[in-house]
């Protein structure tokens, strides 16, 4: 397994992704407002990860707290407010940060500030350990799912598979939740090839998941995001499966920039695509996609790329870094508890009551 993020000893360790896959450097620190500018700055990132990471976060900032137990109050609204405005889309950081608050109200009162530092840690590495688990079950379920919807082809063949942006070690803290469910699919022998587009403008298909595929010797071949359409026409593609930010009641996902598209396409050449992501992903409070506040990134990310100018500093860029694909063009979300298909209205809700 890659270690993307781990905490020992008070100290946030991180794989700073932006430099793969190049360089493989692991970044030290002690300070929540480094650790901070990591996920802003797309050092961390993948939903999962960045809520493991915000836990991890808000011990940091928590143990750097040296003034009197009365003056914590207002430091900690503001840590959590500071954290939470680092990635704006991911609901999973705002998932941990739900957490870590709930540790300080059950707690402040009655425990010393050493105490409640250590509570809090504790409630951090159960986040952390938590997605490990979610993402084991995400992969089951999804190799159950997709043997169910495409028994007809694997009678004669293995299966093609399409990816988006990445959903593996990386983006989580164990195998993965769509790139998991094609780790087991591969292992199971189920899968022929993964087909991953390269996901524009930070080319996190092309750089992370490639890498991965690379790294656990899993074929693949790397595409432009513009190529899926015509491989499906072609018959070279059987399946997609995605990550997601942030999924809504009725089903629409936010996920990297030109999932929608992928999904658009699928549907058309009649395609199962599917969502992959654990529950903390799923936001029942809002009713469908066009409520997901969509993250708008520096203009500088599509003209320039590694640093080298592509377009004159003066051209007009409109960089979103999420698309919403509505729930009518998923054949599946995949989660740890089940594999909702059909209504989402009722299917999601549900995942929120059972055990």
């Amino acid at each position: 397994m890659i270690d993307a993020i781990s905490f020992k000893d008070g100290t946030f360790r991180y794989l700073d992704q932006r430099l793969l896959p190049l360089q493989e450097i692991h970044v030290e620190t002690r300070d929540h407002r480094e650790a901070i500018e990591a996920i802003k700055s797309l050092a961390v990132r993948g939903a999962p990860l960045i809520g493991a990471s915000a836990g991890y976060t808000v011990v940091l900032g928590v143990n750097s707290f040296k003034g009197a137990k009365e003056a914590f109050p207002a430091y900690f609204s503001q840590l959590i407010a500071d954290v939470e405005a680092s990635r704006p889309t991911a609901v999973n950081l705002f998932f941990a940060t739900k957490k870590m608050k709930a540790v300080y109200d059950a707690n402040f009162e009655s425990d010393s500030l050493d105490e409640l530092k250590a509570k809090m840690t504790d409630e951090a590495h159960k986040i952390y350990n938590d997605e490990v688990d979610n993402c084991d079950r995400i992969a089951r379920h999804g190799v159950e799912q997709i043997k169910r919807d495409c028994a007809d082809i694997l009678k004669t063949r293995k299966l093609n598979v399409l990816t988006h942006c990445n959903t593996g070690t990386l983006a989580c803290c164990g195998i993965g939740t769509a790139l998991g469910v094609i780790r087991l699919a591969w292992k199971e022998g189920l899968i022929e090839r993964v087909i991953t587009a390269e996901s524009r403008p930070l080319l996190q298909g092309l750089r992370l998941t490639a890498w991965e595929l690379e790294h656990d010797g899993i074929p693949f071949i790397s595409i432009s995001d513009s190529s899926s359409a015509f491989l499906m026409q072609r018959g070279m593609i059987d399946f997609g499966v995605v990550g997601a930010d942030r999924i809504t009641a009725n089903g629409d996902t936010a996920n990297k920039i030109g999932t929608y598209a992928h999904a658009v396409s699928a549907s058309h050449h009649g395609l199962p695509f599917y969502i992959a992501a654990p529950v903390s992903t799923i936001d029942i409070t809002l009713k469908e996609g066009t409520q997901i506040p969509i993250e708008e990134r520096n203009a500088d990310e599509l003209r320039t790329i590694f640093g080298t100018q592509v377009a004159t500093p003066t051209t007009p860029v409109l960089n979103y870094a999420f698309d919403v694909t509505p729930g009518t063009l998923l054949r599946g979300i995949i989660t740890e508890k089940k594999a909702v298909v059909g209504s989402y209205e009722t299917g999601l809700r549900e995942l929120f009551t059972q055990q």
